[in-house]
């Protein structure tokens, strides 16, 4: 293939990428604005996490099924139209189903370019695709901090996501089906159900930390400009976490990686309950940056290279996403102003202690 039809995919790619890292950025911060603009309660207005993961979910059985006929130009329509949707609804339902629409269009990005720039770059595809996720990172720090620029009005940030969809649909005609690796579903795999529970409540905390996180910083008492600042840490913490382990993480077992993560979130957790959810809060991040990390390339290796495992454990990630925030929410309030550390501390020390127990077995 020509170096600028590689180009012009790798390009589309990132940009795809920044824009659904403000998604997952905004979304955030816009749990207690529509909570408020709404008179929601906190376990109602939680909701909008799992609707943006359901819809992630949606996406990634879409391109399970149909994904050797869409071209990127698919998911860009549904994420502009998401984000329009999501700047003018009038009535919360409507933000749901641009929740779901933003969501369709966020699953297909993630599964449609990360195996398409690994497939074209072949040698350097690994590398490509760590500078997508960088890219992601760098979307989810600007969002939530574009968003106390323009004095928490959430408007603003989803038009922008909504003109850059659009511009990047402008420029991704040329592509089709560029990247696309021939089907082989022949081979079957084997399902791990130990590392993929494991990666159900890891994925689930991440997307509780940063769908809730602004919400549960407010409750404890810091202002939604703060809230949403701190956010910012957490996925600029997030973000040097993935940039490093480009260079490192073929030093470092997969497992471990996971393990050190979890252990990770449950002391911070336990501090930000404890002690200060200002201080610790932002330091989950750098969990947050371990979860995927660890627990894919450990499911890969216990469950083979058959095409249909990747989508598989990233669709069991998004069932924890899903399902956890509403949980979390539901929860929270009955734990005091830090209750919601309260939770995590929980399900975090109790993923280690688990991670431990099968360590051995997981490391073979």
């Amino acid at each position: 293939m020509p170096a600028s039809a590689k180009s012009v995919l790798l390009l589309s790619g990132l940009s795809s990428f920044v824009i659904i890292g403000a998604g997952a950025g905004i979304f955030g911060p816009a749990v207690p604005v529509f909570e408020a603009q709404f008179q929601l309660t906190t376990a109602t207005a939680g909701w909008l996490v799992s609707t943006l993961w359901i819809g992630c979910l949606a996406g990634v059985l879409l391109m399970y099924f149909k994904g050797a006929t869409i071209t990127p130009r698919l998911p860009l329509a549904m994420m502009a139209l998401g984000s329009v949707i999501l700047a003018l609804a009038p009535l919360w339902p409507v933000v749901l189903v641009g929740a779901v629409v933003y969501g369709l269009g966020y699953g297909s990005v993630a599964a449609l370019y990360n195996p398409r720039v690994l497939t074209l770059y072949r040698e350097t595809g690994a590398s490509k695709v760590g500078m997508l996720n960088a890219l992601y990172s760098v979307g989810a720090i600007a969002a939530p901090y574009a968003f106390t620029l323009v004095g928490s009005d959430l408007r603003p940030v989803f038009w922008a996501m909504a003109a850059v969809s659009a511009v990047t649909f402008a420029l991704s005609g040329s592509i089709g089906l560029s990247g696309l690796a021939p089907e082989a579903h022949g081979r079957g795999f084997k399902l791990h159900l130990p590392i993929l529970g494991l990666a159900t409540l890891a994925i689930g905390m991440e997307a509780s930390l940063g769908g809730l996180g602004p919400a549960a910083l407010i409750r404890s008492g810091v202002s939604e400009q703060t809230a949403a600042l701190l956010l910012s840490l957490f996925f600029v913490a997030q973000l040097a976490t993935r940039v490093v382990l480009i260079f490192v993480t073929n030093r470092l077992p997969d497992f471990a990686i996971f393990v050190t993560a979890v252990a990770l979130a449950a002391l911070c957790a336990l501090g930000a309950a404890l002690i200060s959810p200002a201080l610790f809060f932002p330091p989950m991040g750098v969990a947050a940056g371990l979860f995927f990390q660890g627990e894919y390339v450990t499911a890969t290796r216990k469950m083979g290279d058959d095409p249909r495992v990747s989508p598989v454990i990233l669709a069991v990630g998004l069932v924890g996403a899903i399902i956890s925030p509403p949980i979390y929410a539901r929860f929270m309030d009955a734990l005091g102003p830090h209750g919601f550390f309260w939770l995590v501390a929980g399900v975090a020390t109790v993923t280690t202690a688990l991670s431990l127990a099968s360590y051995r077995a997981m490391m073979r």
